[in-house]
């Protein structure tokens, strides 16, 4: 049986999801249309559970301490906490099941033929299930769907060293300083909206036009599975 429970509350979750989006529709009237335009109900459960989450996560949540001697709220720990909430709500969005890569390697559909003859065959097979699996894919296709303006502000706003300034290598960037996190502990520190120079970026971003830019690319990935 399917797991429905965010369109079993629908009235409540719909209220939730248009508190996180509202700036992104002229009245309520017509963030009502887009949601029930949404085709199934897979696809609607996903947009309120989504949105829900962005509001309570990121758009009014903070990261909060309780230890003496400090501020209830650091900037740039409810930076962090902010950050890798909205890529994991980006990967969220992903329609593909996750799958290792010996069991890619094995299904018929991939066509590996066996024995692999070498380690340039195997690299070969690794970027090609990177391609179609990786979780920064997902990241990379979210960014490609800002508008022309969000994409505009993004390639003004960070400049990575020694790497073309795309849409796609900036995505890849902003992916890395997750995964930073996630595998290094490092804290996001520089999306304060100040100039932050560093060694490998100079950076303008703040966490207000990351959230700007989720909420674009979630209305419009969900555009995609209206009729």
């Amino acid at each position: 049986m399917k797991d429905l429970r965010y369109l079993a509350s629908k009235y409540k979750f719909l209220e939730y999801s248009y508190l996180a989006l509202k700036d992104r529709f002229a009245s309520k009237g017509e963030f009502t249309s887009f949601f029930n335009a949404i085709i199934n109900n897979d696809q609607k459960n996903l947009f309120l559970k989504t949105a829900s989450f962005y509001l309570f996560l990121v758009k009014r949540g903070d990261w909060l301490v309780d230890v003496p001697g400090s501020n209830k709220k650091i900037d740039y720990l409810t930076d962090t906490y902010k950050y890798i909430a909205l890529f994991s709500l980006i990967e969220s969005l992903n329609n593909l099941d996750f799958m290792d890569f010996f069991a890619y390697l094995i299904r018929r559909k991939s066509n590996v033929k066996f024995p692999i003859q070498n380690k340039a065959e195997l690299n070969q097979h690794y970027k090609n299930y990177k391609k179609a699996f990786g979780s920064i894919q997902q990241s990379m296709r979210f960014f490609q769907s800002l508008s022309r303006q969000r994409k505009a502000m993004l390639i003004q706003k960070l400049k990575v060293k020694n790497t073309e300034p795309s849409i796609e290598n900036l995505s890849k960037y902003l992916y890395d300083l997750r995964s930073k996190f996630v595998h290094e502990a490092e804290l996001i520190v520089n999306m304060s909206g100040r100039t932050i120079v560093s060694r490998k970026s100079i950076c303008k971003l703040s966490i207000t036009n990351l959230m700007q830019f989720f909420e674009e690319g979630l209305v419009e990935h969900f555009k995609a599975e209206t009729t």
